[in-house]
């Protein structure tokens, strides 16, 4: 009989067990269901709020520990953010979401060098998760390790081929890093993507004048120009290619477009005296080298050009003028011109 008794004592507190396990589960369910809805609003406080009642229930709980360092990023709390990140990966190694969380709270701290290691460990443990290499090359960048930043470009490139913004970043290190050539592939590619888009044409073509493929040069500057009519960059660019290819009177035209919206663009006046010039057309040569002058009385260039245009011209006495000015400008360019002076 005791037996029968102990037996239905042990069912009952079994039970009220499973009562209470069921119970808490679902409050547990409700409140993750709660926190999710506040942060799809945009509530970051209060769900953070929830966070923290979960992890009371549960403190190994890396789940909401995670989440909990998501709420305090959102929420510009990047200390609380790392610390509670720490938390979740001393729980869970290999998740991966709590490692990027803490990188990312770290280069929010501006501590680039800390943050590299848990965004590595991220990538590894999952690779295709894209914050982590995005967050990865931000503090590469902010480091000055640009290399390991292109290498980390080309792989999220190769990852997510139709994310400009990855090659967008990968050609603006390799222009800045004088490496052209290796720019080339990636900005056609890029002007595929997006072929409105001058300002990929303008590097483009900049990216092909640096390794001697002028005529390639020419048509990606006259594209630019053709989205970009109006940008006197764009026409700047076509002009200079123009007359690396011999069509300097096309140069010229191209010049003279930029004047007509900003008639005192000193390089535009200038470089139309220049085309004069090389093609002989001193009186010309002369007027625009005078109004170029007016425009930046210091310029040695200008200077230079004006006077040796008169030396052409055999008025050497209008030239001798801008002997003395030139030598405090220009030292170089004043013994060329005594010379140019001194002959017969």
């Amino acid at each position: 009989m005791a037996t029968l008794t102990y037996i239905t004592y042990m069912k009952k507190v079994l039970l009220v067990l499973l009562l209470a396990a069921i119970t808490t589960f679902a409050q547990t369910t409700n409140m993750c269901n709660d926190a999710r809805n506040l942060t799809s609003e945009g509530k970051f406080d209060q769900a953070a709020e929830v966070y923290k009642k979960l992890i009371a229930i549960d403190p190994d709980d890396s789940g909401s520990l995670t989440n909990l360092a998501w709420c305090y990023l959102e929420l510009k709390r990047y200390k609380e953010a790392a610390d509670t990140a720490r938390k979740a990966i001393l729980i869970e190694p290999k998740e991966y979401v709590a490692h990027n969380n803490l990188g990312y709270a770290l280069i929010m701290l501006d501590e680039f060098e800390a943050a590299i290691d848990p965004l590595r460990a991220s990538i590894k443990i999952n690779g295709t998760y894209e914050k982590s290499r995005g967050n990865l090359i931000i503090a590469l960048l902010k480091l000055d390790r640009n290399e390991e930043a292109i290498t980390e470009l080309r792989g999220a490139i190769q990852s997510y081929p139709k994310k400009i913004t990855y090659r967008r970043q990968l050609v603006g290190l390799l222009m800045q890093g004088g490496k052209f050539s290796d720019a080339i592939s990636d900005l056609e590619e890029l002007v595929k993507l997006e072929p409105y888009h001058a300002d990929h044409y303008s590097a483009l073509g900049a990216a092909y004048a640096s390794i001697g493929q002028s005529a390639k040069s020419l048509e990606a500057f006259r594209q630019a120009t053709i989205l970009e009519p109006e940008n006197a960059n764009h026409l700047r660019n076509l002009a200079f290619a123009q007359s690396v290819e011999g069509k300097t009177n096309e140069a010229i035209m191209t010049f003279e477009q930029i004047l007509v919206k900003n008639p005192k663009d000193f390089d535009a006046v200038f470089g139309i005296a220049t085309r004069y010039s090389n093609l002989g057309q001193l009186d010309e040569a002369l007027n625009f080298g005078r109004q170029a002058l007016s425009l930046r009385p210091d310029s040695g260039q200008a200077m230079m050009l004006v006077a040796m245009t008169f030396v052409s011209k055999g008025d050497k006495e209008s030239a001798r003028q801008y002997l003395p000015k030139l030598k405090a400008l220009n030292p170089n360019n004043a013994e060329i011109l005594k010379k140019a002076l001194a002959t017969k």
